[in-house]
């Protein structure tokens, strides 16, 4: 197998890497690779995309649900994971300034990507591992901090409730579980309504997508008219084959979606306030979330107008000045 080290130099070496994730429950190899992302993630000599790629590998060797790998990242990787993102001291910049006060675009860029891949990290291990008390304290550390997780970009969020649809099985706390599984269908929608807005469907996406929508089950009143709205227009298409006249109908209900949330989160803030302790907390809950939900807009706003940032978040690739586009990182 090639040098681990040299694997992690840039996006073209990194497709180097697939040996080492078909053969990461040996023994040698999973020591190896642990020993290698450490020295990377503490010498401060290492690049910034060592870094970042070294996190990204972990990211996918944890997506593969291997019991060493979990062990090994607890043991050796989750304190040095946390320690990212406590140095991110400019948190509403979130990672722009961690390897430099003065970064050129491209050290703001893989900042950014090494926190916020830090922070789903932790986020959704927390989730899928439920009874590693060592990943459990970290999320409460820094949650008690006062760090905000984003929403889930890196990570395809179906696939994480899917996977915590499969632990939850053996978990006992029901109230925990329909807390999370909410927060995670609420992701699972997000994530299919933001694919909604930017495409330009044909008819394979097009059912992958109605059926997608239709498996999110834990849904309010706005997410379950979109659905259904959704799902007739699909409908209706199948019928004519009016490609565009179907694109026009889809730009109506997102907007008529975001026209309602709208309104609905104004409403939610205006909610008076309570002495009856239940709803006193109910209150202040919706106050958080809309706040929560404020700043993640703003941050997915900010990423989103600028076409450099946005493409490093999607594929990690360093910007060149002439460059041919490259499959999106998934």
């Amino acid at each position: 197998m090639k040098n681990l080290r040299s694997c992690l130099q840039s996006e073209q070496a990194y497709k180097e890497i697939r040996e080492y994730k078909e053969n990461i429950e040996d023994d040698t190899t999973l020591r190896y690779v642990f020993e290698t992302v450490e020295e990377i993630m503490y010498s401060k000599q290492s690049e910034p995309i060592e870094m970042v790629l070294g996190m990204r590998f972990i990211k996918e060797l944890m997506d593969l649900h291997y019991e060493c790998v979990l062990d090994g990242v607890t043991k050796n990787l989750i304190f040095m994971i946390e320690e990212i993102i406590k140095r991110d001291s400019k948190k509403r910049e979130r990672g722009k300034y961690y390897f430099s006060e003065n970064p050129d675009q491209k050290l703001m860029i893989l900042g950014n990507t090494l926190v916020r891949l830090s922070l789903e990290s932790i986020f959704v291990w927390n989730l899928w591992h439920p009874h590693n008390t060592v990943i459990n304290q970290i999320y409460l550390r820094l949650k008690e901090s006062g760090v905000e997780f984003p929403k889930l970009h890196y990570f395809n969020a179906q696939k994480v409730k899917e996977y915590y649809m499969v632990i939850k099985e053996s978990s006992k706390n029901g109230s925990l579980y329909r807390q999370q599984s909410s927060m995670l269908n609420e992701q699972c929608f997000d994530q299919l309504k933001k694919v909604i807005e930017k495409s330009q469907f044909n008819n394979g996406k097009l059912h992958e997508i109605n059926e997608e929508l239709k498996q999110i089950k834990i849904v309010n009143e706005n997410q379950k008219v979109f659905i259904e709205n959704f799902d007739k227009a699909y409908q209706d298409y199948l019928v004519n084959k009016q490609l565009e006249q179907f694109n026009n109908q889809i730009h109506s209900i997102c907007l008529e979606y975001d026209e309602f949330q709208s309104y609905q989160n104004k409403n939610n803030q205006l909610c008076s306030y309570s002495t009856d302790k239940q709803s006193n907390h109910i209150s202040r809950t919706v106050s958080y979330q809309n706040s929560q939900h404020k700043n993640n807009q703003s941050i997915e706003k900010l990423l989103q107008e600028n076409d450099i940032i946005q493409a490093q978040i999607q594929s990690f690739e360093i910007p060149k000045t002439s460059t041919k586009n490259q499959d999106q990182y998934q």
